[in-house]
Order: structure tokens, then sequence, then C-alpha cells
């Protein structure tokens, strides 16, 4: 597969990568800082997040309503979100207006207004986003997984933060944060879609010259070690709602780890989609759930790995049985070829299928640069995913699947 990137280091730490894909209209910008809900004291759990909606009430250039219009005037979108090691910007546009939003998206994080006004406002807006969370059982379990995993670890803190904490929070610490973090060396600039190298490089350049009269002493150290995850917890929660929701696994490995294809495989053999196994035993065969699934989250230097199911309060146990011994016939059997190809077959066409969006490929190219690992093009890593054999599953599955690392968190009416 022919590929176009190329990648700049400025002199003040500034990073872009950058892929030209011309055949495309659409031209989507990412712009991530590493800094996220792990970097943060614990006094000042959310204040990552926090910033993130800040930046939207307003610049010296522009208000609220002109920020969206700005964008969403010539057809594209604008939005943010906040992760355990970063924080990301991002539009997306037809490619005759690059330069646009480039200067939406460095007016963000150049001069945010933060008024005091705002700033109390939208404490009630976050404080709705950490209800409609713990109204939602199926979102609150999985921060309730991490916690039960990481323990008082900022892996495991919420990213909303806490009513406490957010409440807590004052101008002071979010312009300082924002002039701490918001930095040059701590900021990749990701680009993917019809464009020209030159000219786009030249106005990143311009947008964000601001960062000249910033600090450039980034730490580009790992943040607070993960330490020993735990295991062996099993944990319930009462919560009255209709179901029981449940999440059972452990801690994994990073981005970089060589296994990590390994994992990915197993994921989607253990539950994947409607030919998992889970899927075909939990809800096809046992009629125990509607949704059942396995995830994981790579880091820097750890990761998590989990699988998660809704179910009746009255069949919790049952569930957890039914999941333990599938995990347990994948640790006294190696997968068959056949199975391992079709799980590979699936790994790469989801890659393929995403390559067809200049978002999935912006996403791509800063996810290899934050987590440090340099670009990898597309045939090297599906000749990765093609050279992991069924021993290299069962040796991942002996460490993920191993009945003395995993964890149980449930959520949901106390049963007998």
């Amino acid at each position: 597969m022919q590929e176009n990137v190329q990648r700049i280091v400025e002199e003040n730490g500034m990073r872009m990568v950058l892929e030209r894909i011309p055949h495309v209209r659409s031209c989507s910008i990412g712009v991530w800082l590493t800094r996220g809900s792990r970097h943060e004291p614990p006094d000042k759990i959310g204040i990552s997040h926090f910033l993130e909606h800040m930046v939207f009430k307003g610049t010296s250039k522009r208000n609220a309503k002109e920020i969206a219009t700005a964008i969403e005037s010539v057809g594209g979108s604008l939005d943010a979100f906040t992760g355990r090691e970063y924080t990301c910007f991002h539009a997306k546009v037809l490619d005759e207006y690059v330069e646009l939003a480039v200067d939406v998206l460095s007016d963000l994080i150049n001069s945010p207004t933060i008024s005091e006004e705002n700033l109390q406002r939208e404490k009630q807006v976050i404080y709705e986003e950490i209800r409609n969370m713990e109204d939602t059982p199926d979102d609150l379990i999985h921060q309730l997984y991490s916690e039960t995993i990481w323990g008082d670890n900022p892996l495991g803190y919420p990213l909303l933060g806490t009513y406490q904490t957010v409440a807590a929070l004052k101008r002071d610490d979010i312009l300082e944060y924002l002039h701490q973090n918001y930095i040059a060396p701590n900021l990749v600039i990701s680009l993917a879609g019809n464009i020209d190298f030159n000219s786009t490089i030249d106005i990143i350049r311009e947008k964000f010259s601001f960062l000249s009269s910033r600090s450039t002493a980034g730490d580009d150290e790992i943040p607070t070690p993960p330490g020993e995850p735990r295991r062996a917890v099993n944990r319930h929660l009462n919560r009255d709602c209709q179901q029981t929701h449940l999440c059972l696994g452990t801690a994994s490995f990073s981005h970089s780890d060589a296994r990590r294809y390994a994992l990915l495989l197993l994921s989607n053999i253990v539950g994947g989609g409607m030919s998992s196994r889970l899927f075909q035993r939990v809800r096809e065969e046992e009629a125990l759930a509607y949704v059942v699934y396995s995830f994981q989250q790579f880091y820097l230097d750890t990761g998590l790995f989990g699988v998660y199911v809704g179910t009746e309060p009255s069949k919790r146990e049952k569930t957890l049985r039914v999941i333990r011994e599938e995990y347990a016939k994948l640790l006294e059997e190696p997968v068959s070829e056949q199975e391992l190809n079709h799980a590979k077959n699936q790994l790469k066409g989801q890659l393929m299928l995403g390559l067809e969006s200049t978002t999935t490929r912006m996403f791509r190219l800063a996810n290899f640069e934050i987590n440090r690992e340099g670009y990898q093009k597309v045939d090297e890593v599906l000749a990765k995913i093609n050279a992991v054999t069924p021993e290299d599953i069962t040796a991942v599955a002996r460490i993920i699947l191993n009945p003395e690392n995993l964890c149980s968190v449930s959520l949901g009416p106390n049963h007998n």
C-alpha cells in the first residue's frame, strides 16, 4: 500500500506528522497534548477534561458561537476528548479550508479567555456529565473496573473528576495548568488528507508560533508508574437497575509491546463480534445476555483487557462461570489455524476499512507518535498480524486469562 507520510520535529519540540492522500477531498486535523488524567495531582482530578471544555467557551478572537460557526459554516466538524495520557482537539473540513481549521484549533489553545462566569457555569455542565455517567451503568462499570485494577494510581482516576475536585478548581488552577502543559514539547499535530506538504507545514508554523512565548521545558518521563495492578479481586457494587453489569479481566500490555497484536487477535477470538466465542456461548447458546464484548486499552507502559456483559441479576454467577469456562478452554487447547486465520482477516479488514476515513488515518498518525513508536506503514502492521502463531495466542492467554490474575467487577442489585 502506497503511503506518503512526513514527520517534522521543530526546534521547540513540537511534532508534526502529516499524510498526503490526493484522492480525497477531506482533511482531518488533530491537535494532541500528551497530557491527560494520568498527569493530574490527586486534588485536581478532572482538570484536563475541564480545560478541554473551557477552551470552547471563548478566546480572544472568537466567542463560543463563533468557534462552532467557523467550522460548521463550511460543512466541517469540530470536537475534542480527554484520555488517560492525552487530550485531543480535532476538526474535519474540505481540503480548501485547512488553513481555517488550523487557525481555529490553534486559537483554542492559544488564548482561551476562561472567565470566572464561564468557569462557574461550566462546572454545572460537568456535574451533569458526571450524573449522566452515573445514570448509565454500562459506562460506569468501566470506570469502576479501572479503579479496581489500578487502585489509587492515576490510571484509575475518573476522567471527568469528582464533584469535590471539580468544585474546588479555580480560574488560576486552570490557567496554570494551561501554561505549564499546553507547550511545544507536549504538542503533536497530526493531519491526513488532500494537502500540499510545504504550504501546510508553513500554515502550522505560523498558527502555532505563539508557543515560542511559553516554556519549552517539557517532561518526557512516563507519569506515575502503574505499580503492581490488583489481581484476583471480586467486587460487587449494589445499584438499583434492571441488569447486572460485569467486567472480567486484568492488566495487560503497553502500546509498544510486541505482544500487542497477539492480544488484539485473542480479543477478537474471545469477544470481538458475533462470531466470537463469548457471543456464541453467552448470547446464542445460553441466552444470558444481549450485549457481550471484549475490550482493551493500551498505554505507554501498561494496558488493560476485559470482557463486558450485561445480564439479569439472578444470572450473575452463572454468567461469570460461563465466561471463565471459555477462558479455561483457551488455556487448555490452542486455537486452530482456521480460527486464528478468521481473527486475522477480521483484524486486517477492520484496519483497512478504517483507512478509508481521513479521521482514522489522522488518529493513527498521532497514536504512533504519542506512544513513541515511530510511524509504522500499513504493510508492516499487516505483516505483524500475519506473523502471529497459535503458540503466540496461547502464551498471551496464559498471562491475560490466568484465573489467578483475573478481577471481576459487577454493578447491579444484590441477589442472594
